[in-house]
């Protein structure tokens, strides 16, 4: 899967560590600014919860349709819904468990649906 860190800019990649936390030369530069140890904190913050965001969504997504966010979205508007459909049928023609489909599907459809192949 992705890392946020690998949809950043130059510019964010250039004073921020994967994690969202800052490089130390980068919070030493906004102190020589002026800025406060809190609102520097708080940018931080910002940062890293951002992070974490962009992680929970990658692995939302990959419990759920079998692919990362990031790669859904590098696939632009063509991955429809119909197609992530069929993911979920192929999947099931494959024998995958319940618990590893692309999408949630009620036991009693997924054993209908096993039954049925």
């Amino acid at each position: 899967m992705a890392r946020a860190y690998d949809t950043w800019s130059s510019w964010d990649r250039k004073n921020y560590n994967p994690d969202g936390s800052m490089k130390p030369e980068y919070k030493q530069l906004l102190l020589d600014k002026g800025m406060t140890l809190s609102s520097i904190g708080y940018v931080e913050m910002k940062k890293m919860n951002e992070v974490e965001r962009f992680e929970e969504r990658e692995q939302l997504y990959m419990d759920r349709y079998g692919i990362p966010y990031s790669e859904w979205v590098k696939q632009g508007p063509q991955m429809s819904q119909a197609e992530l459909e069929e993911r979920q049928r192929k999947a099931i023609r494959n024998g995958e468990e319940i618990s590893s489909l692309p999408m949630d599907i009620d036991p009693d459809d997924y054993y209908e649906e096993v039954g049925s192949f």
